[in-house]
């Protein structure tokens, strides 16, 4: 499957479940993939395995909060793959208790890595992008990008005991609404998916 070939994917949280998924997908229809997981054994095998399969890919891994995080991403996808057309915001994790309860830390922690980190990226990208895109432009040629954020069912009707991450997930979907209207004059789809967890 070519669908995607020439293209470069960057795949946040893509060392296990749904990211992994998203990574091998875009791996087996021809794209070339930046994999990241907090971990490095996940993230390094996923890699490895698109490899095994014929695909290019490389690891990334680390934490999404980190500061300096975002550069090194982009950085790494332009440097080894020399563009880049997909992002997926994916990664993430919970850590709930109702708002009693819910320490200044917890909200912190899920408001980084759901909405901080996201826009990080998606900042990082933003040069690289619009450069591109005018050139590109220039050029009288079409491309358009993708960037797909993965939120959640409870960030559009909220959920018990997650104040923090049902916070960060709402606002998660402001952020896609504004990118679509900052970048549609670049020709990239903004779009966000909001999935029910199934714990």
């Amino acid at each position: 499957m070519t669908k995607l070939k020439g293209k470069v994917g960057l795949i946040t949280g893509s060392g296990r479940g749904i990211g992994r998924a998203i990574a091998l997908k875009l791996a087996s229809e021809g794209a070339r993939v930046v994999v990241n997981d907090l971990d490095a054994a996940p993230g390094d095998a996923v890699a490895a395995e698109i490899r095994s399969g014929g695909g290019e890919a490389i690891a990334i891994n680390g934490s999404v909060s980190e500061t300096g995080f975002s550069d090194r991403f982009v950085g790494a996808a332009m440097e080894t793959f020399g563009g880049l057309d997909i992002i997926v915001n994916n990664a993430g994790y919970t850590w709930d208790s109702t708002i009693q309860k819910m320490t200044d830390e917890q909200f912190q922690a899920m408001l980084d890595v759901h909405l901080v980190a996201p826009f990080r990226l998606l900042r990082a990208v933003s040069e690289p992008i619009r450069i591109m895109a005018k050139k590109e432009a220039e050029a009288g040629r079409e491309v358009f990008r993708k960037v797909v954020n993965i939120s959640s069912i409870a960030g559009l009707y909220g959920n018990a005991g997650q104040a923090s991450y049902s916070s960060a997930k709402a606002s998660l979907v402001g952020l896609t609404r504004t990118l679509c209207k900052e970048w549609g004059r670049y020709k990239v789809n903004v779009n966000c998916v909001a999935l029910r967890w199934r714990g």
